[in-house]
């Protein structure tokens, strides 16, 4: 019998929780959606996506590949831009939304990456050389992001 009190007596809570949303006027309901903690960023895997280079005449879109992987305790990886070449990921910092990571380029290069997950669970930012902007980057989950990109 205490069974059934207690089955009954989570739906009564349940009903009453969803009463008391709905009477929530709307404008609260939207502040506590907000207030809410979003899942964590997952970072690790294959994203892809363009660095978007602007020049003093004309804007080069180039096609970039990202594969995060777990190591140790720390996330590393590595970057591609095809015809261009592969470079190691590192100085991988994940805090909150924010992302930041250093690719050495094939010439040695240091392109510094700050970005931000948006809610469509891209990530978009800048590409910093010699602490100034270079590109802005867009890039998104690839379908096979188990796979490294080939070098």
């Amino acid at each position: 019998m205490s069974r059934r009190m207690t089955l009954f007596g989570a739906a009564a809570v349940g009903a009453l929780m969803t009463a008391t949303v709905v009477a929530t006027p709307l404008a609260a309901q939207s502040k506590s959606v907000k207030a809410m903690a979003a899942p964590a960023p997952v970072l690790i895997g294959g994203w892809s996506g363009t660095a978007t280079v602007p020049l003093p005449d004309s804007v080069i879109v180039v096609p970039v590949l990202y594969t995060f992987t777990p190591s140790g305790t720390t996330i590393s990886g590595q970057a591609m831009v095809p015809g261009q070449g592969t470079g190691p990921i590192s100085n991988v910092v994940l805090t909150g939304r924010q992302v930041r990571f250093r690719v050495t380029a094939p010439e040695g290069k240091l392109l510094e990456h700050q970005g931000t997950f948006g809610a469509d669970g891209t990530i978009e930012g800048m590409v910093n050389l010699d602490n100034q902007p270079i590109a802005k980057f867009k890039i998104a989950p690839r379908k096979d992001s188990k796979s490294l990109p080939k070098k």
